[in-house]
């Protein structure tokens, strides 16, 4: 058991009791006028809540001691902040154990955040930039002043190191850097994903049918899914440091969406639970404030999406067995929030329904080695004998049910991609937000009309197809391609224009233009420095700012795309991957917390 949990578990009840006796443990007849500490009363108040609390007498004492301590030393700090102006601010660096290391800084409320960082990164040992502050659930900012966060005299701040092993300094730059530009990554998308034709990120509600949100709610929210998403891969390799930043930053970025459109994708439920996890897992106890509170928000999310007793998850899936998964893990937070709250009946109440869950929840060892033997994933294996309740049959229903919904999904999605390369190809209706639909543009070649007559019909109409038609036969003028329907564009004419250096695509579309007339077709093409893109046609001054424009239009499709494949980088290709816990952590974390009820 962390010792230093039991202790703070001893803590949290005397601390209690001292509210509810009134008892002033820096004041007469605790301490003296000479500023000593009076034993001879403290070790009769010792007798009294040893027997009243059933704690040891000796751990007792240390208890009234430490808390006499931190009294007097708040009231000296205290005092020192109105003589001086200088804060006293508490740092808590988790280690690898779980312990409790203060850091006590002194400075400002005006001073840089950073100035903080390098004080705790001079004690702990490590360069600055690799400490990020955290405090009332969000990461200072280093370049913001501690005031502009409510940051008080005796505030307490966690403090996270980004890295988890001494040993792997390689390793430790990389997460640093990838920590630091995967926020850079989710922008560079997320505006991007303005352009309703990009889906490197695709937004959907529960039902998967896609959102159509303003731009920078689509932006926030885009950054918010991916940093999430980052978050979950670290908190899956116990990084649970650049796990909770990560997390962190993605909340700041929900919080710029409206709550309404929240409650239309599941993410943030799961965000604020994954929060709490993180908090745990650091042993961040002066987090219980904003855990109890994220945890609420989570609950009441859940039962909006899957009801209260997943009845709504049960008629749309027809199991519930993974998301319980999700319940167990939520009901075991707010066992320990309210452990620490000293709500010990409450506690008591919801690890026993955590135990519970976590029994129904436990997978057959036997059946999962067979399923893994069949050839499934073991994460397949898993969350296919919690939908089936154990039955082994019943999970490679499931699991094949499963994969076929998935690759029917990929082939849709595969479908979409292609429509969407395509309509950009098309380009763009005159309105500036409509862009050619390929299924109205396959339609007007089917009648016979070229595919150059049958986009500019449609950029003009804004996707209207009767309109489109009426345009050809009846004002051809209006179009950017001169009429030239149904003419066929001989293959040795093509050659022959081709032969001369042209691309022939453009020579196709300058001999339709020019019905057959070879020499016509090329004096267009001379003219347009070899490209006619449909809509305008540029001489040749102005060629090479065509070029440079393609350019830098590939340079921005080549940063994308390395953008997509960081953030892509280790992310689970699962989408039930959030539900796959394992849960030996949870397990843990109970039985350490049902102890501490029955020992302290």
């Amino acid at each position: 058991m962390n010792v230093d949990l039991k202790i703070e578990g001893i803590l949290i009840q005397i601390k209690e009791k001292l509210n509810e006796d009134h008892v002033k443990l820096w004041l007469p007849p605790y301490y003296t006028e000479d500023g000593e500490s009076n034993e001879e009363e403290i070790q009769k108040l010792t007798k009294e809540y040893s027997s009243s609390l059933g704690i040891a007498e000796d751990s007792c004492l240390a208890a009234l001691k430490e808390l006499q301590q931190h009294s007097l030393d708040r009231l000296r700090e205290r005092d020192r902040f109105r003589e001086t102006g200088l804060a006293t601010i508490k740092v808590r660096v988790p280690d690898e154990n779980g312990g409790r290391r203060i850091i006590s800084v002194e400075t400002k409320l005006s001073a840089n955040v950073q100035e903080v960082q390098q004080t705790v990164a001079s004690q702990v040992g490590v360069e600055f930039d690799r400490i990020k502050l955290i405090w009332s659930g969000k990461v200072l900012k280093v370049n913001t002043d501690l005031s502009a966060h409510g940051v008080r005299n005796g505030t307490q701040i966690m403090a996270v190191i980004l890295h988890s092993n001494p040993k792997e300094l390689q390793a430790m730059e990389s997460r640093h850097k990838k920590m630091e530009s995967t926020l850079a990554d989710a922008k560079l998308l997320a505006d991007r994903s303005n352009d309703n034709l990009n889906y490197y990120l695709q937004i959907t509600d529960q039902s998967g049918k896609p959102l159509n949100l303003p731009p920078e709610e689509r932006k926030a929210l885009v950054i918010a899914m991916s940093l999430h998403e980052k978050g979950r891969v670290a908190l899956k390799n116990e990084d649970y440091a650049l796990a909770l930043v990560l997390l962190l930053e993605a909340d700041k970025e929900f919080s710029r969406c409206q709550s309404q459109l929240l409650q239309s994708v599941d993410n943030y439920a799961v965000l604020n639970l994954d929060i709490a996890w993180c908090y745990l897992c650091l042993r961040s106890v002066t987090h219980i404030p904003d855990a109890e509170q994220r945890l609420q928000k989570c609950e009441e999310s859940f039962h909006q999406s899957y009801g209260p007793n997943l009845e709504r998850l049960l008629a749309l899936k027809g199991t519930t067995g993974n998301e319980a998964a999700l319940f167990m893990r939520l009901h075991l937070l707010q066992a320990i929030v309210s452990f620490h709250q000293n709500k010990r009946q409450e506690a008591s109440k919801l690890l026993e329904r955590a135990n519970m869950e976590l029994s129904s929840l436990k997978v057959d060892d036997h059946s999962l080695s067979t399923l893994i033997e069949l050839g499934y994933t073991p994460a397949e294996a898993r969350l296919g004998l919690r939908a089936a309740h154990g039955d082994l049959s019943s999970a490679v229903e499931h699991i094949n049910k499963r994969r076929t919904e998935k690759h029917e999904a990929k082939k849709k999605e595969e479908a979409e991609n292609r429509l969407n390369q395509e309509r950009r190809r098309l380009g763009r209706c005159a309105d500036g937000v409509q862009w050619v639909e390929p299924n109205f543009h396959k339609m007007l070649m089917s009648m016979g009309y070229t595919s150059e007559i049958a986009r500019s019909a449609l950029q003009q109409s804004n996707n209207n197809v009767s309109l489109s038609v009426q345009l050809i036969q009846e004002q051809p003028s209006l179009l950017n391609v001169a009429s030239t329907s149904k003419v066929k564009v001989q293959k040795d004419m093509l050659q022959q224009v081709a032969a001369i250096g042209f691309d022939p695509r453009m020579a196709k579309i300058a001999l339709q233009r020019h019905k057959g007339d070879v020499s016509k077709a090329v004096e267009e093409l001379v003219a347009c420095g070899g490209v006619i893109d449909g809509e305008r046609c540029t001489d040749d001054s102005d060629s090479d700012g065509h070029e440079e424009e393609k350019e830098k239009k590939k340079e921005v499709r080549e940063k994308e795309m390395e953008a997509y494949k960081r953030l892509a980088e280790g992310m689970p290709t699962e989408d039930d991957d959030h539900l796959d816990l394992t849960l030996e952590l949870e397990e843990s974390f109970l039985r350490e917390y049902q102890t501490l009820l029955k020992k302290s």
